[in-house]
Formats: structure tokens, sequence, C-alpha cells
């Protein structure tokens, strides 16, 4: 599994970070058997986000996170299954309204991303179920705890 991250300088993301999120990557595929897959990961600000909110949800707003499902041919050649776009804005500023960890809290919200790339949603309560479920037992295999208590 390879995760590209792709990071502006003016977002103080550390190299320990970017490893843990690698790390939750992989075992987040590894789980869902599709380890040989490619996911890109770019965090952004507010901005950039409310832009991409716009365009493709036509939402005038920013959001945590948005997930890009790769359908083209080229997921066959590249392994690369999509990709994510992580506010480090809003992310920063709901952990701290959470009383989480930064670093706990971008984690979720890339292992929340690839589940929607991987067809999982939370549009009604029992997908929203299954998909809790399955981001709750990744974060506790990387010793976070449980996102929605």
């Amino acid at each position: 599994m390879t995760l590209d991250v792709l990071i502006d300088d003016e977002f103080p993301i550390s190299e320990d970070l970017i490893e843990s999120l690698k790390a939750a990557a992989d075992l987040t595929l590894s789980e869902e058997s599709s380890i040989n897959s490619v996911v890109n990961l770019r965090i952004l600000s507010d901005i950039e986000m409310q832009q991409l909110n716009k365009e493709f949800r036509n939402k005038n707003r920013t959001t945590n996170v948005l997930s890009f499902t790769n359908n083209d041919l080229s997921r066959e050649l590249t392994n690369n299954i999509g990709d994510i776009a992580i506010s480090y804005d809003y992310v920063s500023s709901e952990a701290k309204e959470n009383g989480k960890s930064f670093s706990d809290h971008i984690i979720h919200m890339l292992v929340h991303g690839i589940y929607h790339i991987l067809g999982y949603d939370h549009e009604d309560n029992i997908s929203a179920e299954i998909m809790e479920s399955k981001e709750i037992d990744i974060l506790a295999k990387l010793n976070i705890d449980n996102p929605y208590n």
C-alpha cells in the first residue's frame, strides 16, 4: 500500500505524523484486503476545501474531509483507488472543540476517507453503524479512542 501525501509548507505536520498516517492507511487497506492500493492525501486550507466542496458537492462551505474514488481506466494500471482532501484548519479546530489530539483526529479523518473510497457511507443508520464500527476497530488497533463517544 502506498499513501502519497502532499502538504503545503504552511501546515506543521511532523514526519512522525506522516508515518502514522501511512501506518493507518496501510492497516485500513490491509483489513479490507486492498493491500496493493495507492491513495493520494492532500492536506489543505479551509479556503481550498470550500472550493472543492462547492465544485464537487455543490455545498459552499468548508468541511473536514472529502473523498474522491478513482473510477477511471487508470485504476487497473496504477492501483490508485482515490484521493482524499483533509482541511488542516477545520480538523485542527474540530479537534480542539472536541478535546481530541490533532494527530488522532486527522488519522481518524484519513481512515474515514479511505472507507468512503472503498464504498462505505453513512447515509442511513445501518450504513453509518457499519462504517463507524470499522473505523472504531481500526482506530483501536492504532491506540486511538473511539471518536464517536
